[in-house]
């Protein structure tokens, strides 16, 4: 049943991604059109705002995968219990003082945004902050619930969940922009699927997982126990959320909402590339917590996470070479001929997010082992480094100064500080993870000359040729990668499910 859920979870997840990925396609122009670069800005501004209202969570959603991990390896449902209402409790508490935090921000707003923004643009900022502080505020309780379905591995309803929100709530915003609705209404209608899907989230812990909680058993030790295992990965949040949202914050203080839009654009595009290496690894948290709980020797865990690290180079320059091949005129073509800049923004973005993203699933090995003090130390170092070179870069060379800044301390700090890390005290075999790494590169030489020739030589006009020579260079890419750089294991693995699947339907067709 697990290798099924997590079959399905990791297709669901794909497909949550790639359609969530095109129906931005659509929504993001309409937005942008819609509410104008000003509008546009500001609502890019609030959210990493808001997105620091969620340190208050203080990485206690770790500890509750490493917790409930270990009483369910032992069978223990009392402990389990107790941990549920734990939980729910801390997350009330710390729901209500968002609440308080963020309804302060709106009420300094000039504090919090700077004072580039017009008085207009300041009152959309406290209206949208105001709303978006209940969405956060709500979110802590609820999230014990979706952790709860997350640790038992129940990826489908999870993933269902997830693309409901990801596709069907855009699609619902689209129709209220074109008939003249404003970045208010984005807030509520997200605020609106947010509390639809803690409701489900509820029903199915309940009525499907039948998860029990115990109130009475609050266990002080038990929660000294968590803050010291997560105090740690507090830190890395922090620095997690300084290092990817700080840049729009500089932004608005030093070069108002125009400079933001388009940083923003950039920024999401990061996102949904920082999301194709994350959607599955994310999947195998679960099992990670157990392998390390039942003393799973290290080169069994170096095994997946070279094995998961591949897969996930592979992708990654699939998509960034892709980019560069047709990225420019995709950019202007979704955004507008004055978004021009997000394209070297993007790929100041995802180059150096290359290097960790393939080896994310290293930071649950790291949760899971305890062994998390040196990661964010380190991040916090980055941080302060990337505050400290892209304030000066932000006055000088604005939306591409501050994506420099960025860029130079996460690849140092994430990439090769934390290699030297993994190899000599987590126990992963970093020297074989790369030699299978570099092993893949030769494949790659001739899909990148193809995109850059197209990149420089081939004059795109229009959706068409856009995706006639991007479908061009994947054919390219994946032609030569899959007979010269996957092994014949790894074909296998791909192949495999895929004759299942048509089996299944032409069994069902014929039958």
């Amino acid at each position: 049943m697990k290798i099924n859920q997590l079959r399905a979870g990791s297709i669901l997840s794909y497909l949550s991604l790639f359609l969530g990925t095109l129906v931005s396609l659509v929504y993001t122009p309409i937005m942008i059109e819609r509410l104008g670069d000003s509008e546009y800005g500001v609502y890019s501004l609030v959210l990493p705002i808001v997105s620091y209202l969620n340190l208050f969570s203080f990485g206690l959603g770790s500890a509750y995968t490493r917790f409930y991990t270990r009483y369910k390896e032992s069978d223990d449902r009392y402990g389990m219990a107790k941990l549920n209402g734990m939980f729910i409790i801390i997350y009330t508490v710390l729901g209500i003082i968002v609440s308080v935090v963020g309804f302060a921000i709106a009420d300094n707003p000039r504090l919090a945004f700077g004072s580039e923004l017009t008085e207009a643009e300041i009152e959309i900022a406290v209206r949208l902050m105001r709303i978006m502080t209940v969405n956060a505020a709500l979110s802590f309780p609820i999230s014990v619930f979706e952790s709860n379905i997350m640790v038992n591995e129940r990826y489908v309803f999870l993933k269902l969940l997830a693309f409901v929100k990801t596709v069907i709530n855009p699609l619902l915003i689209i129709p209220l922009l074109m008939i003249g609705l404003r970045s208010e209404a984005i807030a509520y209608m997200s605020l609106a699927f947010m509390i639809l899907s803690g409701v489900l989230d509820v029903y199915y812990c309940f009525a499907k997982l039948k998860m029990r909680i115990n109130f009475r058993a609050f266990d002080f030790r038990l929660l000294f126990e968590m803050f010291r295992f997560t105090g740690w990965v507090f830190i890395g949040i922090i620095v997690d959320q300084l290092n990817w949202s700080i840049d729009k914050v500089l932004l608005g203080w030093f070069h108002g909402s125009h400079s933001i839009a388009v940083y923003n654009v950039a920024s999401q595009l990061n996102v949904f590339y920082m999301s194709m290496a994350t959607t599955f690894s994310n999947l195998l948290t679960p099992r990670v917590h157990q392998m390390v709980a039942n003393n799973v020797s290290d080169k069994k865990i170096s095994d997946l996470f070279i094995r998961v690290g591949r897969f996930q180079f592979v992708l990654l320059v699939m998509i960034l070479l892709g980019f560069v091949a047709v990225g420019y005129p995709f950019v202007l073509m979704w955004a507008g001929e004055g978004y021009g800049d997000a394209y070297i923004i993007s790929l100041l973005l995802f180059i150096p997010t290359i290097l960790p993203s393939i080896q994310n699933l290293g930071i649950e090995i790291q949760r899971a082992k305890n062994m998390h003090k040196f990661r964010s130390v380190t991040y916090l170092a980055v941080a302060v480094l990337n505050v400290l070179i892209s304030i000066p870069l932000c006055i000088w060379f604005s939306e591409i100064g501050v994506a420099i800044g960025t860029a130079i301390p996460v690849f140092i700090g994430n990439g090769l500080l934390m290699n030297w890390y993994y190899n000599k005290y987590i126990g992963l075999d970093i020297p074989r993870f790369w030699r299978r790494i570099c092993a893949l590169l030769p494949s790659m030489v001739i899909p990148t000359l193809a995109a850059l020739a197209i990149a420089i030589f081939v004059p795109i006009r229009g959706l068409l040729q856009i995706v006639i020579f991007g479908i061009l260079f994947v054919v390219v890419f994946v032609f030569f990668v899959w007979n010269m750089g996957l092994t014949a294991r790894e074909r296998e693995l791909i192949i495999t499910p895929i004759k299942r699947f048509i089996g299944k339907v032409l069994s069902k067709i014929v039958g």
